[in-house]
């Protein structure tokens, strides 16, 4: 599927504008979030490269959001751990064949 525009987005919230869509459409800002400053960093990098090229103040805001990244600290879910089924061992997920069965 192709990436979502903004525009898509906010239709998205206009066909379902409830609790659980506004609060994923919340999270999915702030990941762009970070992705646009991830590309700030890119173009001052890309700018002035071989000198102490990046703006200590875009680079400390930057550290700042990766460090409150759930994503960085969150424990594996039981799917990631490859535990789909209620009340499955982790040995027998791991000897549990890769197609789901």
């Amino acid at each position: 599927m192709p990436p979502l525009t903004a525009a898509d987005l906010a239709e998205i919230y206009d066909e379902n504008p409830t609790p659980i869509v506004l609060r994923l459409l919340w999270e999915i800002h702030r990941l762009r979030s970070t992705i646009l400053r991830a590309n700030q960093i890119r173009q001052t990098i890309g700018t002035r490269v071989g000198r102490a090229n990046t703006v200590g103040e875009m680079w400390d805001l930057f550290e700042a959001e990766l460090d409150r990244e759930p994503c960085l600290t969150d424990p594996p879910t039981p799917r990631q751990r490859g535990l789909l089924y209620a009340g499955e061992t982790e040995g027998r997920a791991r000897r549990r064949p890769r197609n789901g069965s």
